[in-house]
């Protein structure tokens, strides 16, 4: 498990480099899910993983918690970037997972790479703690 999150790591980081070394234009993704998520106007969470990374399925844990507990006041888009390489390029992703948040207006306010508690990731949205 640990060698194969090396190699996916790995593998992402190269397609990202080669890709922002050919080129950088941002081509529109079709149906891009962070897009979609963005319209419902609500401080977003966009988190780029895979299954197949421990550390992603933490956070799948963190942000499924947030989803039942915060899910009137924020928005969470979940990308696989193994499954959809295409999100590397777009949104400049070097490693997994990658959190990239934004406020309701859908303008980008910070990125994180690694784990985040709950706490961490309410406090980079602006939501005050307390159930919705």
């Amino acid at each position: 498990p640990r060698m194969t999150w090396v190699l996916v790591a790995f593998f992402v980081a190269v397609v990202s480099f080669g890709a922002m070394q050919l080129s950088t234009e941002v081509h529109a993704i079709e149906g891009d899910i962070v897009q979609q998520v963005l319209q419902q106007g609500k401080p977003t969470i966009a988190e780029f993983g895979s299954d197949t990374c421990a550390t992603c399925q933490q956070m799948a844990k963190v942000l499924q918690q947030l989803e039942q507990d915060y899910g009137t006041q924020l928005a969470i888009a979940h990308v696989n970037i193994v499954k959809q390489p295409e999100y590397t390029t777009n949104y400049r992703i070097m490693l997994m997972p990658t959190q990239v948040f934004y406020d309701a207006t859908g303008t980008e306010t910070g990125r994180h790479m690694g784990a985040l508690t709950q706490q961490e990731i309410l406090d980079a949205l602006g939501i005050k703690a307390g159930k919705s």
